[in-house]
C-alpha cells in the first residue's frame, strides 16, 4: 500500500490548474491557453503570437497604441491635402497618359508608386511627422474624393472625362493607392 503524501489542497489545486478554461471573447470555446501580459483566458482565434508567447489582441492594441501620436485634425489633414494634391495632379496625369498613347499603361506602372511615395510624405509632413492609427484612411478617402472631384471639373469644363478607365489610369491610381497605404503604415 502506498501513502501519498500530498494533501488535499494540493491535489485540488492541480485539478483546477488542469480544468479547461472557456475564451473570454468565445464564451462556448474550450481553452487552455492564457494571455501572457493580462492573464485572460483566449482561444487560438483571440491569440496572437508574438516574440515572447501569446497575446491577447487588446493587449496588442494597447502596445501599438504607444507608437501612434497624431491629433484629432491630423486625419482631416491627410484627407485635404490628399484630395487637393490629387484634384491638380490628376488631370496632368491624365493629359500624360493621352499623349503617350498605347504605352500609356508602362509609364503609369513605373511612376504610380513614386507618385504615392511623393504623396505620402507629403502628408508626413503636412501632419508633423506624426502617426495615427486612421492616417491611411482618411488619405485613401482623400485621393478618392479627388479623383472624382477631378473627373467632374473636367467633364464641366471641357467635356470630356478624364481617362479613369484606361489602363493606364487604373495601373497608375491602383499604384499610387497602395503606396500611399503602406507607407503611411
Amino acid at each position: 500500500m502506498t501513502v501519498s503524501s500530498s494533501s488535499p489542497n494540493e491535489s485540488a489545486a492541480a485539478t483546477a490548474a488542469n480544468a479547461p478554461m472557456f475564451c473570454a471573447n468565445h464564451p462556448d470555446t474550450e481553452t487552455y491557453l492564457r494571455c501572457n501580459k493580462c492573464g485572460k483566458p483566449i482561444c487560438l482565434k483571440c491569440a496572437v503570437l508574438t516574440e515572447v508567447g501569446y497575446r491577447c489582441k487588446e493587449c496588442i492594441r494597447e502596445q501599438q497604441n504607444i507608437f501612434y501620436n497624431a491629433m484629432t485634425g491630423d486625419n482631416w489633414i491627410a484627407f485635404a491635402v490628399a484630395g487637393v494634391i490629387t484634384l491638380i495632379a490628376w488631370p496632368i496625369v491624365a493629359f500624360l497618359f493621352s499623349l503617350t498613347g498605347f504605352f500609356g499603361w508602362i509609364i503609369a506602372a513605373l511612376v504610380g508608386s513614386g507618385a504615392g511615395a511623393a504623396l505620402a510624405q507629403i502628408i508626413r509632413r503636412s501632419v508633423g511627422r506624426r502617426r495615427g492609427r486612421y492616417i491611411r484612411h482618411f488619405t485613401l478617402a482623400g485621393i478618392l474624393i479627388g479623383l472624382v472631384a477631378s473627373g467632374l471639373l473636367s467633364s464641366l469644363l471641357f467635356d470630356s472625362f478624364l481617362p479613369f478607365f484606361s489602363l493606364g489610369g487604373l495601373i497608375f491610381v491602383g499604384l499610387a493607392l497602395g503606396t500611399a497605404y503602406q507607407t503611411l503604415r
